[in-house]
């Protein structure tokens, strides 16, 4: 039988070791547990932290008084990986369900063993592996010096994405829960091969120029697709025992979704306006 998320009220007798039991053991799919990175949220939040500790503080400091790396060939091979990763991990989500028995409705998460969704909890774990690999993105631009680059959105966005999917993968790897990421992969293709593209030299840049702005509006539709699907979890009747992680995603992806559109207003609409 498949663990619920959340029970409606927890023990008030459950003291932390015990809510932390709850959390990790009782509501968690028992597939992923022993999954790497999957046991704990501890590696991830040491990740992240580490992270944010390097492209924040001892990033800009060890740069100081360095000049900027090219990193030319490591960002076509870093392009060209995450684009076919990206690719790869599209095809496997999608052949794990959607093109068979997983509709676009409601569905709720399938916790057995059986292959079709013990792949689909796989694809999830691997997406989560390349979310933590794309936080290169900003310790490239560190390491280039392009601070302005790396944004508040762009790192929150990094950061949101690698905890997202590491909640997906521990609490729903299936079912409705997974097409939101159908998108974001496709997304994730176009992006990385324009940055490929844009690798290639100032000539090749300049004729991608005009095409930048419909990346952020590509990122600005994924989102209203994420949030519409994910709606309908918010009827009663569609994964009762989950409507938190509805919350929390819903809540992040609006959240990411007003920076990307403010900036895409301040980037692109008073260039046009001008």
């Amino acid at each position: 039988m498949a663990c619920v998320l959340m029970r409606t009220t927890l023990e008030p007798e459950m003291g932390i070791v015990e809510t932390y039991r709850f959390l990790m053991e009782e509501i968690s799919d028992p597939r992923v547990r022993n999954w790497f990175l999957m046991s704990s949220p501890l590696p991830v939040a040491l990740t992240l932290l580490a992270y944010l500790g390097f492209v924040l503080y001892f990033g800009p400091r060890f740069m100081e008084r360095r000049s900027p790396y090219s990193l030319h060939r490591f960002m076509v091979a870093y392009n060209i990986f995450v684009a076919i990763s990206s690719g790869v991990i599209f095809y496997g989500l999608l052949t794990s369900g959607f093109t068979t028995n997983i509709s676009l409705g409601c569905e709720p998460v399938d916790f057995s063993y059986s292959p079709e969704p013990l792949n689909m909890a796989r694809w999830v774990w691997w997406l989560l592996l390349l979310k933590i690999v794309e936080l290169g993105d900003t310790v490239v631009f560190i390491l280039r010096k392009k601070y302005n680059q790396a944004s508040f959105l762009h790192i929150y966005h990094h950061v949101a994405t690698v905890m997202l999917s590491w909640i997906a993968c521990k609490y729903a790897p299936g079912g409705m829960w997974t097409f939101v990421m159908l998108p974001n992969c496709l997304v994730h293709v176009i992006m990385y091969t324009y940055y490929l593209l844009a690798c290639l030299g100032p000539s090749v840049r300049k004729k991608l120029e005009p095409w930048k702005s419909y990346l952020t509006i590509l990122q600005l539709i994924q989102f209203v697709i994420m949030v519409v699907h994910t709606a309908q979890s918010l009827m009663p009747s569609c994964e009762p025992d989950r409507k938190p992680l509805a919350y929390i995603y819903m809540f992040n992806v609006v959240v990411i979704f007003y920076m990307f559109w403010d900036f895409y207003k301040r980037s692109y609409c008073k260039k046009k306006s001008r």
